[in-house]
């Protein structure tokens, strides 16, 4: 007699098997329908698509779309397809199944759900909302005036507060019929009165239907920008350009083969931002960040000895106008010595907004040994989110300095400068008597005024250059604003002074002339930029000079000597530079 448990137990794990197998089938299968317009105008035609997705799709019987108030189905227009693809080791198989409706009376609808028969099983899509449209509305004038192709700026504010991020998208709308099949924007677009940043957008741009004025276009978002107004005020961007290669379908091209193609060049007209200023603060210090960001501080290390750098570090991490935060100012003890302040900055560009992180490296010095605190700071930013001011408490940060047993004083001697008088011996001559033609000063009298009008001319041209082109002015002022800070050199007795001097003309000299940021870039940043110039030897010497200023300046002992030969060295840098430039 045979015994029937052990058999149940053994194709028990089966049947189990076989139901799950049932169930995740019926899990994976998708029913999806869309409509290609949300907007109708009474009489035009649109499409429903339903979508039939799943990794295993025995029988499916084409599914009759329903009573749908509002359109009316085109019989024998229906289309279907078939698609395979694998995505993680894993077939998928789509139906899909195209209706075509005429729009009848104008009003907002509700398209019921397809039901459709799978493997004897009934599925529902999901419901469709749409609205048809009165064509009596529209301004036929209007509509027979707008362009058939045009750009637009288009702000997703037009009332920030100055710092607050504003993005811009460059929009393209075209009507149906015409084909884009690239596009090219003019170089140069100037946003006066704000911070512009390019953000990361697809290299290809995807097309969408809207109506505008009673007007079907296809609209397409080319280009986004991430704008922070430096200023207060009524804010105008310049008008956008754009080269297109254009194709509008034509009769006598059925197929499509390139002809009737042409460049065209569109432009964008002027947008208006009002920026409003920020409110007043009181009880803060505001560094300029507007946005939602994170702000630490910290020190290393908390022990060191006597003439030994210590490092006070303030990372600012976050969204909105990172490449604008300014560094914050601490109240030092006055038995710390400051030098050569560090900054550096990781900007992101994607999702349409600029993040990143700035952090500001203090750097300081103790000369006598003992306990040192630097106070707590109060810091804020601006969040537009709310509309107010976000406070933050940095706490207070100790350090002890101890003498080092070891170390032996040195005494760093004047340097002398011998300036000798040159003499000389002048000589006194006469003229004997010329014609008055010949004579000097009459030339003088009749060319002066025509040099005078001239040199008023070029006055004026190269001054209205100096007010209107940011650039241009930077790297005239350039060789003047190096002088100057050199100049300060030779009045510091502190060596090490002098060269975080150097250093910071050699960095405000080379952003001028090659229009870099005046903020944000390291050393490394600084000499790539002057390595692409292509003189290798100038290259080399700026990197030695930057990198004894950020040696020199933590040393306990220097000489003047160096420092009157490395200011020699930097003089003669700054003129090799002005000529490559």
């Amino acid at each position: 007699m045979k015994k029937i448990g052990n058999q149940f137990r053994f194709f028990l794990p089966f049947l189990f098997l076989l139901i799950g197998a049932q169930s995740g089938f019926s899990q994976s299968l998708q029913v999806d329908a869309s409509i290609s317009e949300t907007n109708i105008y009474s009489g035009e035609q649109v499409q429903i698509e339903l979508a039939i997705t799943g990794t295993s799709i025995g029988s499916v019987s084409q599914p009759a779309p329903p009573e749908i108030e509002g359109l009316r189905w085109m019989r024998g227009s229906t289309s279907r397809g078939t698609k395979y693809v694998l995505e993680n080791n894993t077939p998928k198989i789509t139906y899909t199944f195209g209706y075509v409706f005429i729009a009848q009376e104008p009003g907002d609808y509700t398209a019921p759900p397809f039901e459709v028969e799978i493997d004897g099983q009934q599925y529902q899509s999901n419901t469709l909302n749409f609205t048809v449209l009165d064509p009596a509305t529209v301004d036929q004038q209007e509509a027979e005036r707008a362009p058939d192709i045009y750009v637009r700026l288009e702000p997703n504010t037009d009332t920030p507060v100055v710092g607050e991020q504003v993005v811009i998208d460059v929009v393209l709308y075209f009507k149906n019929g015409i084909e884009i099949s690239s596009y090219q924007p003019t170089p140069g677009w100037k946003a006066e009165g704000f911070w512009k940043e390019e953000l990361q957008y697809p290299q290809r741009a995807q097309a969408s239907s809207t109506i505008v004025n009673g007007v079907r276009y296809q609209k397409a978002n080319l280009i986004q920008y991430a704008l922070f107004p430096t200023k207060s005020g009524e804010l105008t961007l310049s008008p956008f350009e754009l080269t297109l290669s254009v194709r509008q379908q034509r009769s006598s091209d059925p197929f499509g083969f390139g002809f009737g193609q042409e460049r065209m060049k569109v432009e964008s007209v002027p947008v208006t931002i009002n920026a409003e200023p920020l409110p007043s603060l009181a009880d803060a210090e505001f560094i300029g960040a507007v946005g939602d960001f994170e702000i630490s501080r910290s020190i290393t290390p908390r022990e060191a000895m006597v003439g030994e750098s210590i490092e006070i570090t303030t990372r600012i991490s976050g969204s909105g106008n990172v490449p604008l935060i300014n560094k914050p100012e601490y109240d030092y003890p006055e038995a710390l010595e400051k030098y050569n302040p560090q900054q550096s900055s990781t900007i992101n560009r994607q999702n349409r907004q600029i993040s990143g992180t700035r952090i500001f490296t203090d750097i300081l010095i103790a000369r006598n040994d003992g306990t040192y605190t630097i106070p707590e700071a109060n810091l804020a930013y601006f969040d537009p989110s709310s509309s107010s001011y976000k406070r933050i408490t940095l706490p207070a940060l100790s350090f002890t300095a101890e003498r080092d047993p070891e170390a032996t004083p040195v005494d760093v001697q004047d340097v002398e400068f011998q300036v000798k008088p040159i003499t000389g011996l002048a000589q006194w001559t006469s003229s004997a008597q010329t014609p008055l033609h010949q004579k000097t000063w009459i030339w003088i009298l009749i060319i002066l005024p025509l040099f005078i009008t001239a040199a008023a001319f070029g006055y004026k041209k190269y001054t209205d250059r100096m007010n209107t082109d940011t650039a241009f002015a930077r790297s005239r002022t350039a060789f003047k604003k190096a002088e100057e800070t050199l100049a300060k050199i030779e009045e510091t007795s502190d060596i090490k002074q002098g060269y975080y001097l150097i250093e910071k003309t050699l960095i405000q000299f080379i952003t001028d002339k090659l229009d870099l940021p005046p903020a944000g870039l390291s050393n490394r940043d600084i000499i790539a930029k002057v390595e692409q110039l292509g003189d290798a030897e100038l290259t080399s010497e700026l990197k030695r000079i930057l990198d004894r200023c950020e040696s020199i300046a933590y040393a306990p002992n220097v000489s003047a000597q160096n420092l009157e030969n490395d200011l020699n060295k930097t003089r003669k840098i700054l003129k090799d530079l002005g000529k490559l430039v």
